[in-house]
């Protein structure tokens, strides 16, 4: 294919010269002059490596060329890459300038080309981005429909500055966002020999899978900074608790973990956070993601509450109280301080969770729940069919069905389903989720 790649960056000049070395024809787009004159010469205008000897090659080989101007690389173009930055601006929003230049640039040519290349956004944008800004803008400035006369799609790079060679070879996914349906088959026949796992999804998902990757980055590297500083406060050696903690790739490494979901509880996580803050203070240490985990916690809770009181119900089933299904351990489970707030707002709350015998209870466990709930068996019901007169169910546990949620809905009973009963169309009236 014949693929014009606007913006010779880090991530312009990487894909270009990947893309070469898979047989492909690749024209080079930059208005700085010295990056034109050293891809027209077969030359890599940044250091990284293995660059330089692919765009080597593909020069040698007639398919590298470069230039200043759009119309010379969109003429039988297949392919139309944006890979220009987005840099931040002084209120943190991002500058959009550079790429909203780039696809004017490219509208305005193909106002006057019979070319109908793909346009593929690689550069990072926030959610809504394509859809509200570019895709708008493209069309008002070529007179073209997307989705009609014009295809674009919203294409994230996962390349690391050091790597960026073999993270291409080897992506840890391919994602596409798509503003219409089928508009990726061109985009991906460019994958058809790699193995990576492939995602074609909407628009605003493939933007956010972006964000969701890098924060998720910044914030692994401030826990091991915070960690470290735990460490050496109490004299332990840091990179030993580092090498044994990332051994596990059972729990520490898990999916499970980081699909958004309720406020965490039980006698572990709460506890040793605030420990560990204690021992931070103490030590004149500051943590501040760790000291902002908690009230990420309980704000959780919160927006739950706000949600539940919005709808102004009067009847409110659970189905869960302890902090997870499979046990009856209530210490610090956030459904029972969902349960004590909802009481303490005069709703008549019902709740099923076959793991809680109120009359098998001990020690600290008992004691936590008595003080929350101080009439918790009157509040438990023996089976969930019991809970088919409430006006609004809570699913804390994925212990109920697709067919028992699909009855409440059908009797008009609002449900917030916190843990996502597999089965159930999103789409019905009444259904939400914790983070939908």
């Amino acid at each position: 294919m014949k693929i014009a790649i606007f913006g010779m960056g880090y991530v312009g000049v990487v894909s270009a010269a990947c893309l070469l070395r898979d047989g492909h024809e690749v024209v080079g787009i930059d208005p700085v002059e010295s990056k034109v004159a050293d891809l027209a010469a077969g030359r890599t205008p940044i250091r990284e490596a293995g660059v330089a000897e692919l765009l080597a090659a593909g020069h040698a080989a007639g398919r590298l060329s470069a230039s200043a101007h759009a119309a010379d690389a969109l003429v039988d173009c297949d392919l139309a890459l944006i890979c220009v930055g987005t840099p931040s601006l002084p209120d943190g929003g991002i500058d959009l300038r550079y790429v909203e230049n780039c696809a004017r640039e490219i509208a305005t040519c193909l106002r006057h080309m019979h070319a109908r290349p793909l346009i593929v956004l690689r550069s990072t944008v926030l959610p809504g981005t394509t859809a509200g800004t570019i895709v708008p803008l493209i069309e008002k400035t070529s007179g073209l429909h997307a989705g009609r006369d014009i295809q674009v799609v919203f294409h994230p790079e996962f390349l690391r500055e050091g790597c960026a060679v073999r993270d291409f070879d080897d992506p840890p996914k391919i994602v596409i966002g798509e503003h219409t349906p089928g508009a990726a088959a061109a985009l991906e026949r460019l994958y058809e020999n790699y193995t990576a796992p492939r995602f074609r999804t909407s628009l605003e998902v493939a933007e956010l899978v972006k964000y969701s990757d890098n924060l998720f980055h910044a914030v692994k590297v401030v826990f091991a900074n915070e960690m470290g500083a735990i460490a050496n406060a109490v004299g332990a050696d840091a990179r030993e608790v580092a090498d044994i903690f990332c051994s596990d790739t059972k729990l520490n490494i898990n999916p499970y973990y980081l699909r958004p979901g309720f406020a965490f509880g039980g006698s572990c996580l709460p506890k040793d956070l605030r420990a560990v803050l204690r021992l931070a203070q103490l030590r004149s240490e500051p943590v501040p993601l760790f000291a902002a985990t908690l009230e990420s916690n309980r704000r959780q809770v919160e927006r739950l509450i706000e949600r539940v009181l919005a709808a102004r119900p009067q009847r409110v089933g659970l189905v869960g109280l302890a902090f997870k299904p499979g046990t009856d351990d209530m210490r610090e489970s956030p459904y029972v301080e969902v349960a004590k707030r909802l009481v303490g707002e005069g709703l008549d709350v019902a709740i099923w969770d076959p793991d809680v015998d109120p009359r098998r209870l001990i020690g600290s466990n008992k004691q936590a729940v008595q003080a929350a709930l101080r009439h918790l068996e009157k509040m438990l019901v023996a089976g969930v069919a019991e809970l088919a007169d409430r006006e609004l169910v809570l699913i804390n546990h994925p212990i109920v069905d697709a067919a028992t949620v699909t009855a409440w809905l059908d009797r008009d009973i609002r449900v917030i389903d916190l843990v996502g009963i597999r089965g159930v169309d999103r789409r019905l009236k009444n259904y939400e989720g914790v983070a939908w």
